[in-house]
């Protein structure tokens, strides 16, 4: 069915029947749409923001908006088919059963734009374009030039992956790769082309020179300005008008475009003036993932020989089957069905494809593990590969500019894997001259030649046959280096630091000359993929790109695959410690591959504790015999020092390790090395794959090694001996470490010594839990402290009750009473009250300072009268409060406490500005100011520049307030204090509000919403929904206010702020009668 709908606002209906002309259904009627401005920008906002921040309001709204879009589709079907002839000839094409296709065509782009997707029929029950009815866009016949046929034959597709931004490009995820494993049904007639380099004018180039292609597909993550993203010769990004790019395909004669980038249905139109005979967009943003798996389905059905307009049909359902979509708050369903749309001028199909399936489907595909391949092809895979779309970029642009590519990482973390799943893409995307011209050269003992000769042997061989042989070893060389120099090739040398940096005692190693002459044909081979375990510093000055564990998504990914044939692991991951072990875990593939499986009978606590050392670890001899070929090319002094940092649970440090050998009963293997031995014995484990580098002297274990470690420890005579000695100096190391961290975390270096904690967070618990065990409180104090801040630093808060539980449990008796530990009691009760006091527990900070009071030794009272002042303020006792705060401030004074003096003054700033003394504020503040500039406390810098830019702000000074806030701000951006950036978000989204400018108002309180919920920070939620609410009242959006207003009021009631509540109920009184 043809609607035709004029600039005008009238539309038109014809029937058209196949092999038949289309005939006029009534007269032309005006187009009465369901949807005004409003409800469009609901949609867009739905489809592209909703699942950025689907919290309280806007998961509401979400949810409206979701429930809205069955009858925005009743009301686009009924302003198309509402006249009586329309029905009956809609109703008459239906009743044929054959494919029914809707094609919208116009003029005008505001019209061709609206989401006519939606279109549903009410007596069917299900939008048209999931109930089997294509629809497509068109424009009229007179605006179009000449078209061109696709040609007859296999279907050649030429991939355009357009990443310029590298690995900050979004949703990283490339289509092609999806793509190959669907090829085997139709090897054959299809062949996949990657462009390389993806600049416009390579794209010419190729289409001029090469067999015609039928399809071009750009594979970038969205569309800038109306123009199409290309990248630049040397990199970076290349904005290019849809119109040069439609000449560009025209004269290639293309009549197919796919477009995946986010709303580059904006550009569609212009492709189909230009010539394309069909283009498939996105018309709003898409997520990767549904990109990915919609233009998957799309090609397998093309692939079939389906039309493209039923191909986006078959994709659209795909989208609404799965329809979950990643979220802050995990997998959320989203309806973006609604996003792919299809322009054409004539319909195109390749029925030539037809062919038995030999493959499985994409669902097959999803839904199933993969088979094993064939142990024959080099380049096979282990079980199943996932991710790594990041380092296939940094690949193939090293591939292209440096040509040599070293990558280099720990054992088992995928380096050969990655080498040949980069092989297979290479293979099949037409990155070689032929498919076969991949050659795979493993340097593993035993297994090859290590020389020149042995590599090209197998490369003669392979190209040139078994005549190759018979040559001379000159005429052998001369022959190899003049194919690489002509042809392309990808050559890849596995395990290549069995060559020299890494070789076996049982193998004869290179000699000088050897070396030196398998450097130089490096540096002239062409394109050549190197893995090693070590960087391969030797070869010179090659590009190389370190292998790290799968990013926490892919491991996810990787888990599901590896757990999929194991159906009692399914509830084993609902456990707490799966968490635990999949950190620990840290995304390395060997390592999951042979421990996940064991979740089938074995809990992820007691595999946790195998991989620390504690217990026995299930697969254990798989990963020791990988651990232990690199472990024995160390010198034996080295291997003894190395087996006491099983230790260690995070990572490796020299400087604390230098500390902790120097301690008087450390055991022998370790005693006295410093910190320049340790860095030589850590560079070392990192030379041969045992570790990672990763800064300023601090190294990474690989996963299993520390359960490798403690099993040739426990081994020794003397293990009881040594470990109980060593852990005793390791609880010793860490409570040096945190004296000297807690100090400085209110310092000019709070950024990289909060890093610092978060490295060593693991052994930081790990050692506390010694202490409270043992009941070392001096030790379990002084970890505890940092800790404590960290957790502040991070909204941690969960956990830090968890430890305040604990520790309470450990040191009080079982009356309540206090044991003799009362300066470590006094610190957990005492941080305990001031977090009930954040999250507006007033009675529980109340009674926790009632009881120390009981405790208290003279030289912390001040500290419990300043505390006792701000939970009198909480219950707005004004006067009370003061008089705490100043007899705070005189005791202080009086000790010469200029911390504690600068704390005082700050709470006497809170208390003027509650009562509206902005004067008595603002100098309250600057006192508070002066002295922690004096004192170097960066927090309490940032505390007094935030309160100063709430008393410009109440005063009406907004550009004075900006610049306090913005002073706040660094301070906390710097040191990742995403609770106090939660906070000074909020004021800046005041701010704006207040200055009128809406935009930045809502983008402001949006961060500080997502902080403020991913932490759990509900007390503070209050007045984010407060002014959310505030937000959208000003802008007319009355529901989403009151939506807002009602979360707020709700939260308030929940958690007994009365204050708060009566606002709400006042803000929701004055939008009713307003």
């Amino acid at each position: 069915m043809l609607v035709d709908v004029a600039d005008g606002g009238l539309l038109s209906l014809s029937a058209w029947p196949a092999g038949e002309l289309p005939a006029r259904v009534g007269p032309p009627a005006p187009l009465v749409l369901p949807l005004d401005g409003d409800s469009l920008e609901d949609l867009r906002w739905y489809l592209e923001d909703y699942l950025k921040h689907p919290y309280a309001a806007y998961a509401e709204r979400g949810s409206d908006v979701a429930a809205r879009l069955p009858a925005w589709g009743e009301g686009l079907f009924h302003a198309v088919f509402g006249a009586p002839e329309s029905r009956a000839a809609y109703a008459a094409v239906r009743a044929r059963g054959n494919q029914v296709e809707v094609v919208i065509r116009s003029e005008s782009p505001e019209l061709l734009g609206l989401p006519w997707e939606l279109m549903r029929d009410p007596g069917r029950g299900r939008p048209l374009v999931l109930d089997g009815v294509a629809l497509t866009r068109g424009l009229p016949v007179s605006d179009l030039g000449g078209s061109f046929p696709a040609a007859e034959g296999r279907l050649r597709v030429l991939m355009v992956i357009s990443r310029p931004d590298g690995r900050d490009d979004v949703g990283y995820r490339m289509i092609a790769r999806p793509l190959l494993g669907m090829l085997d049904a139709v090897r054959g007639n299809v062949e996949l082309v990657v462009l390389r380099p993806p600049t416009l004018a390579h794209l010419h180039r190729t289409l001029q020179e090469a067999e015609p292609f039928q399809v071009v597909h750009f594979d970038g993550h969205g569309v800038s300005g109306g123009a199409i993203v290309f990248e630049k010769e040397g990199g970076g990004a290349d904005r290019v008008p849809p119109e040069k790019v439609a000449r560009v395909l025209a004269d290639g004669r293309v009549p197919v475009v796919l477009l995946n980038a986010c709303r580059s249905a904006e550009v569609a139109p212009r492709l189909v003036r230009g010539g394309a005979a069909s283009v498939v967009a996105m018309g709003y943003s898409v997520y990767a993932v549904a990109a990915a798996e919609f233009m998957a389905t799309c090609y397998e059905r093309l692939f079939a020989g389906d039309r493209i307009a039923d191909a986006v049909t078959a994709g659209r359902a795909h989208l609404a089957l799965r329809d979950e979509r990643p979220s802050p708050k995990g997998g959320l369903p989203l309806a973006d069905w609604v996003v792919p749309v299809h322009y054409l001028r004539r319909d195109v199909s390749f029925p030539g494809l037809r062919t038995e399936r030999r493959g499985p489907s994409l669902d097959d595909l999803l839904d199933r593990p993969r088979e094993e391949p064939s142990p024959e092809d080099d380049l096979a895979p282990v079980g199943a590969f996932v991710g790594r779309d990041d380092l296939f970029h940094t690949l193939e642009s090293a591939a292209r500019l440096q040509r040599v590519v070293i990558l280099h990482g720990p054992a088992g973390v995928g380096k050969s894997e990655l080498a040949k799943a980069f092989g297979r893409w290479w293979r099949d995307t037409g990155g070689v001259d032929r498919p076969d011209w991949v050659i795979w050269h493993s340097f593993e003992p035993g297994l090859a030649s290590f020389g020149l000769a042995g590599v090209v042997a197998e490369i003669g061989l392979r190209v040139f046959g078994t005549d190759f042989a018979s040559r001379d070893p000159g005429q052998r060389l001369e022959a190899v280096r003049r194919l690489l120099r002509e042809r392309r090739l990808l050559l890849v040398w596995d395990d290549f630091e069995s060559v020299h940096t890494m070789p076996n005692p049982v193998t004869p190693p290179l000699s000088a000359a050897e070396l030196d002459e398998l450097k130089r044909f490096l540096h002239e081979a062409g394109t050549v993929l190197i893995t090693s375990r070590n960087p391969e510093e030797w070869l010179g000055d090659l590009r190389r790109v370190e292998v790290a564990g799968l990013s926490a998504e892919e491991a996810v990914d990787y888990a599901d695959r590896l757990l999929e044939p194991f159906p009692q692991a399914a509830r084993r991951r609902e456990s707490p410690a799966f968490a635990d072990l999949m950190e620990w875990l840290d995304g390395h593939p060997l390592t999951m591959r042979v421990v996940l499986p064991h979740l089938d009978t074995t809990g992820p606590a007691a595999l946790l504790d195998g991989l620390r050392g504690t217990a026995p670890l299930p697969g254990h001899d798989t990963l020791a015999a990988g651990l232990g070929y690199s472990f024995e090319r160390l010198p034996e002094a080295d291997r003894r020092a190395l087996t006491a940092t099983a230790l260690f649970h995070g990572v490796l440090d020299a400087n604390l390790l230098d500390w902790m050998s120097g301690l008087d009963d450390v055991p022998d293997r370790i005693r006295g090395l410093t910190a320049a031995d340790w860095t030589r014995i850590l560079d070392g484990a990192a030379a041969v794959g045992l570790l990672t580098r990763v800064g300023r002297g601090m190294y990474r274990a690989h996963p299993a090694l520390p359960a490798y470690l403690m099993g040739r420890w426990r081994a020794e005579d003397t293990f009881a001996e040594e470990h109980a000695a060593a852990v005793h100096a390791k609880l010793s190391a860490y409570s040096a470490l945190a004296d000297f961290v807690w100090p400085r975390l209110s310092g000019a270096d709070a950024k990289a010594l909060v890093l610092l904690v978060r490295m060593h967070a693991r052994d930081f618990g790990d050692m506390l839990g010694h202490a409270v065990e043992h009941r070392i409180w001096d030790r379990a104090q002084c970890i505890a402290q940092t800790l404590d801040r960290y957790w502040e630093i991070r909204g941690l808060t969960e956990e830090a009750q968890g430890w305040t539980d604990r520790m309470r449990l450990a040191l009080e008796d079982a009356d309540g009473s206090l044991s003799d530990k009362s300066g470590c009691w006094l610190f957990v009760v005492t941080a305990e009250a001031v977090r009930h006091l954040k999250a507006q527990r007033i009675e529980q900070a109340r009674d926790i300072y009632a009881t120390v009071l009981r405790h208290a030794g003279q030289d912390v009272l001040p500290t419990v009268h300043h505390q006792l002042g701000v939970v009198a303020a909480a219950l707005r006792r004004w006067d009370e409060a003061g008089r705490w705060y100043r007899e705070a401030l005189a005791a202080n004074e009086r000790l010469g406490d200029r911390a504690a003096v600068a704390g005082n003054c700050h709470q006497l700033g809170l208390l003027a500005q509650e009562r509206g003394r902005w004067k008595e504020a603002e100098r309250w503040y600057r006192r508070s100011l002066a002295i922690a500039q004096e004192l170097g406390d960066r927090p309490g810098v940032a505390g007094s520049c935030h309160q100063l830019g709430m008393v410009a702000q109440e005063r009406g000074r907004w550009e004075e307030a900006e610049q306090w806030y913005d002073r706040s701000l660094a301070i906390y951006e710097e040191a990742g204090d995403r609770p106090h950036l939660a906070a000074t978000y909020h004021q800046l989204g005041i701010l704006a509000q207040d200055r009128r400018r809406w935009a930045e108002a809502e983008r402001w309180h949006l961060e500080s919403l997502t902080i403020k919920e991913q932490l759990g920070l509900r007390s503070e939620l209050v007045a984010t929904y407060h002014q959310l609410g505030v937000l959208a009242a000003s802008l007319g959006r009355r529901q989403e206010a009151e939506r807002w207003f009602g979360q707020a009021l709700a939260l308030a009631e929940l958690l007994g702020m009365r204050a708060d509540a009566d606002r709400e109920r006042d803000s929701l009184d004055i939008l009713t009668r307003s």
